[in-house]
């Protein structure tokens, strides 16, 4: 034993002479790091397929799954977050083994591991640029066709690369094997497979995330208005302009860029250890830093969670709720008072209301001040046909 390894002398002195390529011995500090990585990982793990529990109750409920274009998106983002805790959660053989060594098992570790991380990203990066589309530039046509498109070349683009580089590379005995020293991945061998597969993407969803957000944040506070009639056309106001959200429209955008945000926030103390680390160059190196941004990372899943049930989507929501309907443009219906008049039932106006018609005559449309339209002249013909952005 040493350093706490159980190691034998044989698997030691292969560990020594292969510089950690096809198996690592794992010292009793590290075991304990590894340990505390599969358990936020299993943590993740048990959220996710709560929130898959809960969906697909809901969709039998209602009699249907999807009901929005943010719903496929936010179906991929989980299905990528059950492979990427399932991934962390396979840690627990290393551990009882005490040694990380290439193999079936570390292949397979190493294609779930690949194919969550880097699904976890895009679907991420997808759910980012939906939302700002959306908000600054109104719903678009055939936003299932786009949003079926996108999620579909995703888990196409994953597909085909994890087989394609496992099948080219000496038929996948060695790509994955343990690069930082701790788990399966893509080896040290395989540079380019490794920024293309993952950190492009990675990087690519984290830029994007903070481009998005702060126009968004800006929106929100009213600094920012769009035009309706032309999407490239938008006016910052100094003060910022206090707008109604009739059918919380803001409050939605808000919680979607919320994912991006936090995927951006788990991810970068990730990448700054993985660029100090040299991107597993020099594996076993800061083996503290290494865990704890590891599991801050294992924990995305759970944040995911988190972040579904406080935003209440409608994936956990019953159909015909007063929220669905609004998103929907459903008017609430308005019960009028019936009075009897023999053994029939008429439904009469209340002559209140009647009375306030009466003496309140709405205001008409071209007469408002400049600030209801939030300072854009809109033509008379497209008033009553564009549907307002807040």
């Amino acid at each position: 034993m040493v350093d706490g390894s159980i190691c034998t002398p044989e698997e030691q002195a292969l560990f020594d002479s292969s510089h950690g390529t096809s198996i690592v011995c794992l010292t009793r500090g590290e075991s304990i790091g590894l340990t505390l990585v599969a358990e936020s990982g299993f943590i993740s793990l048990i959220a996710v397929l709560g929130v898959f529990v809960l969906i697909f109750r809901n969709a039998v409920r209602n009699g249907m799954l999807i009901r929005h274009p943010t719903d496929i998106y936010m179906l991929s983002l989980f299905s990528f977050d059950f492979m990427m805790s399932l991934a962390k959660s396979m840690y627990v053989k290393w551990i009882h083994d005490g040694k990380v060594y290439t193999g079936t098992f570390c292949t397979a570790q190493g294609i779930v591991q690949q194919a969550g991380d880097t699904g976890s990203a895009l679907a991420t990066l997808a759910i980012a640029i939906h939302t700002f589309i959306v908000v600054f530039w109104g719903t678009r046509r055939h936003q299932y066709f786009f949003a079926y498109t996108i999620v579909g070349l995703t888990w196409l683009f994953i597909g085909l690369f994890i087989a394609i580089t496992v099948s080219v590379h000496t038929n996948g005995s060695n790509f994955y094997e343990s690069p930082v020293g701790y788990w399966c991945w893509i080896g040290n061998r395989f540079k380019t497979e490794q920024y293309v597969g993952q950190y492009i993407w990675v990087w690519a969803t984290m830029f994007i995330s903070f481009l998005t957000y702060t126009p968004l944040f800006f929106w929100a506070r009213g600094n920012i208005t769009v035009s309706p009639t032309h999407w490239w056309k938008f006016r910052v106001h100094k003060d910022a302009i206090q707008t109604i959200d009739p059918d919380g429209r803001k409050r939605r955008s808000i919680g979607m860029i919320a994912y991006p945000i936090v995927f951006a926030v788990v991810a970068l103390p990730l990448s700054v250890v993985r660029w100090t680390t040299g991107f597993g160059s020099t594996p076993r190196h800061m083996p503290v830093a290494t865990f704890t941004v590891e599991f801050i990372y294992s924990l995305s899943g759970a944040l995911n969670v988190l972040l579904i049930l406080l935003t209440r989507s409608p994936l956990l929501l019953p159909r015909g709720t007063s929220r669905d309907r609004n998103r929907l443009g459903v008017a609430p219906s308005v019960s009028l008072p019936k009075i009897t008049r023999g053994f029939s039932e008429v439904s009469r106006p209340d002559s209140s209301i009647l009375e306030m018609g009466a003496r309140d005559k709405p205001v008409p449309l071209e007469s408002l001040p400049g600030e209801g339209n939030m300072g854009w002249r809109l033509p008379s013909s497209k008033r009553d046909s564009i549907e307002s952005i807040y």
